[in-house]
């Protein structure tokens, strides 16, 4: 596992923050967060999934991409968690069940994050968590911001 700050150039974050968190890109429903039927829901814009663009706003994250020099991409989603008066811990969740690696690129500061075993990483703009997605961990939502936004991230 590895954290990285202020990952893109400041010019290209402002870029992708704008976009992400406003109402220029569609998030859709998605009725469960962990795995098929928990009791959970947030929003996700696929950007890339199955060997291809999902979206007209895959070009908006080309430099987190290219920074990461990946060799087989497998999905990139952009992800809108609402906030609730109290933190959710979302159930631990694999992203696909074969070694990967995964990323989370953070959009906003608020006090959510990504749990990885017992660690912590809390969302910080322009922070990318760096590890290997096909071992447990789990998301949390936020309270003091209207939403947590980030950037999930499968590749080879």
């Amino acid at each position: 596992m590895k954290v990285e700050e202020n990952f893109i150039p400041q010019k290209d974050f402002e870029n992708i923050s704008t976009v992400l968190m406003s109402s220029h890109i569609p998030y859709y429903f998605k009725n469960d967060v962990a795995y098929q039927g928990d009791k959970d829901f947030y929003f996700t814009h696929e950007l890339f999934n199955e060997k291809s663009e999902k979206s007209k706003f895959f070009d908006l994250i080309i430099p987190v991409l290219d920074k990461l020099k990946i060799s087989t991409l497998l999905r990139v989603k952009a992800n809108c968690f609402p906030s609730t008066e109290k933190i959710i811990k979302y159930d631990e969740h694999i992203d696909f069940p074969f070694k990967h690696n995964g990323a989370v690129f953070y959009i906003n500061t608020c006090n959510g994050g990504t749990w990885v075993k017992d660690k912590f990483i809390k969302s910080v703009g322009n922070r990318i968590l760096l590890f290997d997605s096909n071992k447990l961990h789990r998301s949390t939502n936020c309270t003091d911001k209207k939403c947590r936004f980030n950037i999930n991230i499968n590749y080879l």
